[in-house]
C-alpha cells in the first residue's frame, strides 16, 4: 500500500504544470494595464465617490456663512480630493477581484505568463490611470490654490506631490487588500478603519508644509506604502523570500517614517 501510495505522488508530482519562474513580460503587463486604466477611471465606485465628495462639501459651503467664489473653489477642489483618495481604494479593490467575480481566474491561469502578471496589470493601471489623473489634477488645483489668500500660504510643490503619490499608495494597499481578502467588502473596511479609528488623522495622507510635518519623512513615508502594498499583492500570488523581505523592509520604514514625520507639538 505504501509503494502505491509513493507511485501515486510521484505520478501526481511528474504531471503537475510546474511553477512559472520567470517574471511578467512588460508587453502583458501593458496591455493590461491599458484595460485597467479604462475600466477604472469610469468605474462607477471611483466616479460616484468623487460625486458623493463634491456633495458633502458643496453643503458644507452651502450652510457656511462665507459662500463667496473663493470658499467655494476650495471646498470643491477638496471634494474632489477627498473623494479621489476614497475612490481609489474602493475601485482598485473591486478591479483586482474583477477575475473572481467573473468566475475568469481559470483562464488567466491558463495564460503563459506567470501569476503575479494579473497582479501586476491591475498596479500598472493605477499608475497610469489613477495616478496620471490625480497628477493633472494636483498640477491643476496648485495655481487655482495660489490665488486665493486662504490657501497661498499651502500651496506649494509639496503639497502637489504627495496627493499623487496618497493616491497611488491608497490603491495599492486596494489592491492588496483584494489580493490578501478575496471580498468587496475590504475596500469599504480600509475606509472605515481610517475614519473611526483616527488612523486619518494620526498618520496623515496630505498635509500642508506649515501643519510642520516632515517633508522628506512625509514623502518616504508614502513611497514606502506603495512598495509594501505592491509588493504583498505579488506575494499573493508566488510567495519567495525575496518578495516577503521587499514587504517587511518597506513596512518597517513606512513605519519609522510615520513617526518621525509627525511634528514635535503633533498635528
Amino acid at each position: 500500500m505504501a509503494a502505491s501510495l509513493r507511485a501515486s505522488i510521484d505520478e501526481a508530482r511528474a504531471s503537475a504544470v510546474p511553477a512559472s519562474a520567470t517574471m511578467p513580460r512588460l508587453s502583458v503587463v501593458l496591455a493590461l494595464a491599458r484595460i485597467e486604466a479604462k475600466q477604472m477611471l469610469r468605474h462607477p465606485a471611483f466616479l460616484l465617490t468623487i460625486a458623493f465628495g463634491l456633495l458633502l462639501t458643496r453643503g458644507a459651503v452651502g450652510i457656511g456663512p462665507d459662500t463667496d467664489a473663493a470658499m467655494n473653489a476650495i471646498w470643491l477642489l477638496g471634494g474632489l480630493i477627498v473623494g479621489s483618495l476614497i475612490g481609489s481604494v474602493l475601485t482598485t479593490n473591486v478591479a483586482t477581484l474583477r477575475g473572481r467575480r467573473d468566475h475568469v481566474l481559470e483562464l488567466f491561469g491558463s495564460l503563459p505568463s506567470p501569476p503575479e502578471a494579473r497582479s501586476a496589470g491591475v498596479l500598472a493601471g493605477l499608475l497610469i490611470g489613477l495616478g496620471g489623473a490625480a497628477l493633472v489634477l494636483g498640477a491643476s488645483a496648485l495655481p487655482v490654490l495660489e490665488r486665493f489668500a486662504e490657501t497661498r500660504s499651502e500651496a506649494d510643490l509639496f503639497l502637489a506631490v504627495q496627493y499623487p503619490l496618497s493616491v497611488l499608495a491608497l490603491g495599492a494597499l486596494g489592491v492588496a487588500v483584494a489580493r490578501w481578502v478575496p471580498s468587496v467588502l475590504g475596500g469599504p473596511l480600509v475606509v472605515i478603519a481610517h475614519v473611526f479609528t483616527g488612523m486619518m488623522w494620526a498618520v496623515p495622507w496630505i498635509a500642508p508644509t506649515n501643519s510642520g510635518i516632515g517633508v522628506a519623512w512625509h514623502l518616504a513615508y508614502l513611497v514606502a506604502v506603495i512598495v509594501a502594498c505592491s509588493a504583498a499583492a505579488v506575494l499573493r500570488d508566488r510567495r519567495t523570500v525575496t518578495r516577503a523581505a521587499a514587504v517587511v523592509t518597506a513596512f518597517a520604514i513606512s513605519v519609522i517614517a510615520a513617526v518621525q514625520q509627525t511634528p514635535p507639538g503633533g498635528y
